[in-house]
């Protein structure tokens, strides 16, 4: 019980200050449309096809000046996603001050990819088989392929597959009948699935709730979840939250599934969540994982994505200090694992720094 109202004591605090950071967001923001009123804006670049970035980046003049906007999908507010991209637009504008550079709150990967497709953001994270699938007009882009570009490869996400300390649950095998808490997109949709069959059960077998993970974490901590499951780097704030309030398991993944689940599906491969990264857990938890990539419409500038991926890989040293695993956006990773095209602006640079021939 008291695990529980210092859970529910935190969430409030922390409501308390995204409230604040919001309302203080809409002031400033306030200010700006007041201070642009009457400017004009022009597209950077056309859009074109399914790619289109018309609205994601564009030259706001201002007097004899101008600053070009550029808008990155990256993941829900507490995320790995955002707040690497967020951190990385800051390092971006310190070598291109003339950049103004959002990172827009998502779900994920797959509406980072949409709003790239409809021109609401000019890059965005995605994980390496919803990018190829949407490149290719595959699984959940059937028939609407979207004209985008491999931008640069980065660090792995993996499954956090959590339940109460006290739970009887300890495989994934053990879940038939149990109520499931899962985020929204591929991981509902696709990673899911997956994971019962290879245990052998099916959606039928459980009850499963889409949400998002913060509403994973709440359901898991109110009992109306017996396992919640989120992929993400580590660590992510919410499940560490719960670990530190209510207590958690983490599940682990055994070589026999790991073998089976990789084979048939490559872009999924054996990842560790360390002992230690979450209170309470302190074991190793063997898992999957796959890789999360910088994406970008196939419209974009090349000189604006040659100058994004030259800023990362040169603030390497700095990455360490935005997010725990912001540093793996480095040339090591670039093109690790591209299975679409990369943006020729970023091959330009990757040629001069001689990880591409």
């Amino acid at each position: 019980m008291q695990r529980h109202k210092l859970y529910k004591e935190k969430r409030r605090n922390d409501m308390k200050k995204r409230v604040a950071t919001r309302v203080m967001g809409m002031v400033l923001a306030g200010v700006f449309l007041l201070s642009a009123a009457g400017c004009s804006n022009q597209p950077v670049n056309a859009a074109s096809g399914g790619g289109g970035s018309t609205a994601a980046a564009e030259t706001q003049a201002s007097g004899g000046g101008g600053k070009v906007t550029i808008r990155i999908g990256g993941g829900p507010s507490s995320s790995a996603n955002y707040t690497t991209f967020a951190g990385i637009g800051n390092l971006i504008t310190q070598d291109h001050p003339d950049y103004l550079i959002n990172t827009e709150i998502s779900t994920g990967s797959q509406e980072n990819i949409r709003m790239i497709q409809s021109g609401t953001v000019q890059f965005g994270v995605a994980m390496t088989d919803v990018e190829e699938a949407a490149f290719k007009g595959t699984r959940e882009f059937e028939g609407s392929p979207v004209e985008i570009c491999h931008v640069m490869g980065g660090y792995t996400t993996m499954l956090h597959m959590f339940v109460p300390k006290d739970s009887d649950v300890n495989s994934i095998g053990d879940l038939k009948g149990k109520k499931l808490a899962v985020s929204k997109g591929a991981m509902a949709q696709y990673y899911m699935p997956i994971l019962l069959e290879a245990y052998g059960l099916t959606k039928d077998d459980v009850q499963i709730t889409e949400t998002a993970l913060q509403d994973i974490c709440d359901a898991v901590n109110d009992g109306n979840a017996d396992f919640g499951v989120h992929i993400t780097p580590f660590t992510s704030s919410p499940i560490a939250d719960l670990a530190a309030t209510k207590g958690i398991k983490l599940l682990s993944i055994d070589e026999e599934h790991i073998e089976k689940i990789s084979s048939e599906n490559p872009f999924f491969y054996k990842s560790v969540i360390p002992g230690g990264t979450y209170t309470g857990v302190d074991q190793d938890t063997v898992v999957l994982g796959t890789r999360n990539n910088l994406i970008c419409a196939k419209s974009v500038d090349d000189e604006i994505v040659y100058n994004v991926v030259k800023s990362i890989i040169e603030h390497h040293d700095d990455l360490a200090d935005v997010h725990p695993q912001a540093n793996q956006f480095n040339k090591e990773n670039a093109v690790e694992g591209a299975l679409i095209d990369i943006h020729p602006g970023a091959v330009k640079y990757y040629k001069e720094i001689g990880i591409m021939n």
